[in-house]
């Protein structure tokens, strides 16, 4: 009996329009997975229905990730980052020594599966460091020197990998909780600074990033193709797209079913469908701000608004690539690309925010 009363005063608590869309998003995720697979398992021959089955047991996993993670009090959620963080900060220095994909070296191979350290760190981060600067807000302390310290030794991690578009990523989502917190303009302004130190070095120590930069501006310096097949596939898909399956400019993009999955979906599904996708994302945004309006807890205000950002960042960035109206990242879109790490992060922030917005 206290099993079922438990799990009726956790539903009648989260909000249940965060969960709902991101279900949907998983389901749209699914159906795109499996009409954008097929070309990439004849090319790496693997069996009919290989990453779509795959994708299947990822979805399973991320609900109950959603699920438990949404059961947690503020207390154990503190105390689940905190050792999560530490774990997966150590594993993320183990690809370094791995041999490179696609010239990085981000994954860990585990049997059939590649794991990501690094996208599990997102989440962990993002609480940990709430955690400190509302402990700095209250006490000023050293807190804001230690979680200026973990930043940049996870950015040391993400400069090594290289992981260039993840580190904008999580610059700009701590660099907006140093503003939500009010931190004064001498410290922001170093922050600033540091950041654009960073980013001047990456572009000429790494190759790929003063690659893509350079043909952002300039489409001459080189290849083209995936851009330009995605531009392709929105304008075949018109307002209503080809039918689900009927993509012929996407198809031929050789990421469609990860970082180019929304190029499929405007050729396949039209644009008044990728408008839907849009809404859902909106929708877990303003769910999130209206529960946030009126927060005292500095902690959870900190937490809750800055997961929704990195999450919303990532979707503006992964659009924008596709579009073109951003260098490409390599960033997967959330719950709608392929693969198991960036799923099971993305999962992991709902759980959170669900835990983090929960009605008494």
């Amino acid at each position: 009996m206290n099993i079922i009363h438990d799990i009726k005063n956790w539903w009648w608590s989260i909000d249940k329009w965060i969960l709902f869309s991101t279900i949907l998003l998983l389901l749209i995720g699914l159906m795109l997975t499996l009409s954008g697979s097929s070309k990439i398992e004849y090319k790496y021959n693997y069996p009919n229905g290989y990453l779509f089955n795959k994708q299947i047991l990822f979805v399973f996993i991320s609900l109950l990730v959603i699920l438990t993670s949404s059961m947690l009090s503020i207390k154990n959620l503190i105390f689940f980052s905190i050792s999560t963080f530490f774990m997966f900060l150590i594993l993320s220095f183990v690809p370094l020594f791995q041999q490179e994909i696609k010239g990085a070296s981000r994954w860990i191979k585990f049997l059939s599966f590649s794991i990501q350290p690094s996208e599990f760190l997102k989440p962990t981060f993002i609480i940990m460091s709430a955690l400190l600067l509302s402990r700095y807000k209250k006490k000023e302390d050293y807190s804001f020197l230690f979680n200026f310290s973990l930043f940049l030794l996870f950015g040391l991690v993400l400069f090594l990998q290289p992981d260039f578009g993840m580190f904008v990523l999580f610059f700009l989502t701590w660099f907006s909780q140093l503003i939500l917190v009010g931190l004064s303009f001498k410290l922001m302004s170093l922050i600033i600074l540091c950041g654009s130190l960073i980013f001047i070095i990456s572009f000429f120590i790494h190759d790929h990033v003063r690659f893509r930069i350079l043909n952002y501006f300039n489409s001459d310096v080189g290849d083209n193709y995936q851009i330009n097949k995605a531009i392709e596939s929105f304008a075949n898909g018109g307002f209503f797209g080809t039918g689900l399956g009927g993509g012929f400019f996407s198809k031929k993009l050789p990421d469609v079913h990860s970082d180019f999955i929304f190029a499929l979906a405007g050729e396949e599904l039209g644009f008044v469908f990728l408008c839907f996708i849009i809404f859902l994302y909106i929708m877990l945004f303003y769910r999130v701000v209206i529960s946030m309006v009126y927060e005292k807890n500095l902690f959870v205000f900190l937490s809750a608004s800055s997961l929704i950002l990195i999450l919303i960042l990532q979707c503006m960035i992964n659009i924008s690539s596709a579009a073109n109206l951003v260098p490409t990242k390599g960033m997967t879109l959330p719950f709608l690309s392929y693969g198991g790490s960036s799923l099971l992060s993305c999962s992991l922030i709902i759980g959170f925010l669900l835990a983090l917005t929960k009605k008494n």
